[in-house]
């Protein structure tokens, strides 16, 4: 398995104060009058009439397995250690976060923007391969579910303070099945495509920015490219978080080849990674004016020898992405898709990613499963498994 990096992480949320770290815990370090919290996202969050900024009692009612109002439970009761949600976060490279931090105000509209669609994109692809397990006739199936309720936290900075553009997209473990019932998310593809899913939302980025601001693009390292222009010197003075868990992640990885003289596998060296994160995380920050952290940023770039405007200047207007209309697409996903054979589908899925449209265009266009390419245009179609 080779060291491809995401930019989507999916951290499964147990006990009984997993809604309320989001409502109480989750504070913007970066405060920005006008900004919702939180939004709602997804089929059966509007089924349930959860629409526009999340409302934080709706929102732990939800994720407590209730419906909003706290007056019914959807599904199956939860118990103390019972699965509440999957929190699926999606970090935008550094280069991106730095572009935001130092642009003026027009170009940090238009990132945020380009953001939200990417997050939007990648979210709308796994409520279409969303799927749910209940018995038929005797025998467990796998069901594709008919809508997912998640709510969107998109936060700004680092625990250090640094530009870092993430949003935490909160998927309650309740789906609506084809039924009517809600039940438990089928979260074993949810995991397994993190990969897949961490390349929607960065082709979906690299296209929004790339239509919306000019931008051009570094060759992907590990699966993940930056943006030209920004240089690396000055993504590390905005890295301090990153360090931080690297060095962390250094010490575990030499005390692991010290126990059991070797290297750590893919999925072993994955868990040390996510325990650096965790030993590593600093106390949450005070939140400060988005005006003051903003001179800080600029401050910063100075001392590292580079003006926050003509890096603007630079990074912008290189190039136009040609303009692909969602016909044009759609042809050229399904003849790319059925080149591919069965077990690489997974990687036709991230291929596909290399030509993504703007993200008005694409939430509908990636085949589910196991449809056929023709239908992959079609309306959502209920399917089993058994």
């Amino acid at each position: 398995m080779g060291r491809e990096s995401v930019t989507a992480r999916v951290s499964t949320l147990k006990g009984l104060n997993a809604g309320v770290y989001y409502t109480e815990q989750l504070p913007s370090y970066y405060l920005d009058a006008g900004e919702p919290r939180g939004v709602w996202f997804g089929d059966a969050a509007m089924s349930l009439g959860l629409v526009g900024v999340v409302d934080d009692g709706a929102f732990v009612n939800v994720i407590g397995g209730l419906d909003p109002t706290g007056s019914l439970v959807l599904g199956r009761r939860h118990g103390e250690e019972s699965v509440r949600a999957f929190d699926v976060t999606f970090s935008a490279p550094k280069s991106v976060s730095v572009l935001w931090g130092l642009g003026d105000d027009a170009t940090r509209v238009e990132v945020l923007a380009a953001h939200d669609a990417a997050v939007a994109a990648a979210m709308g692809w796994i409520e279409r391969h969303a799927t749910t397990r209940l018995r038929i006739d005797g025998q467990v199936c796998v069901v594709d579910a008919e809508g997912i309720t998640t709510a969107l936290f998109r936060q700004h900075t680092s625990r250090s303070g640094d530009p870092q553009l993430h949003t935490h997209a909160v998927i309650a473990n309740r789906v609506l099945a084809p039924d009517g019932r809600f039940l438990a998310l089928d979260a074993r593809y949810l995991k397994f495509d993190q990969r897949t899913v961490s390349a929607v939302y960065h082709a979906g980025l690299e296209a929004e920015l790339t239509q919306r601001l000019g931008v051009v693009w570094e060759a992907p390292v590990h699966g993940i490219s930056e943006l030209a222009h920004v240089p690396v010197g000055l993504r590390a003075e905005f890295s301090l978080r990153s360090l931080d868990v690297e060095e962390r992640l250094k010490v575990k990885l030499a005390r692991f080849g010290q126990s059991l003289g070797r290297e750590p596998t893919p999925r072993e060296r994955w868990r040390l990674e996510r325990e650096a994160v965790v030993d590593s995380r600093p106390p949450k920050p005070d939140a400060k004016p988005a005006r003051l952290a903003r001179e800080e940023w600029a401050a910063i770039s100075r001392s590292a020898g580079v003006e926050p405007a003509e890096l603007v200047r630079e990074v912008l207007g290189q190039q136009r992405a040609p303009h692909i209309t969602p016909s044009t697409f759609a042809q050229w996903l399904s003849g790319l898709w059925w080149r591919w054979g069965r077990s690489s589908r997974r990687g036709a899925r991230r291929s596909c990613c290399v030509s993504w449209p703007p993200t008005s265009t694409v939430r509908s266009r990636c085949p589910r499963r196991s449809s056929s390419a023709s239908s992959s245009t079609s309306p959502r179609r209920s399917r089993a498994i058994c």
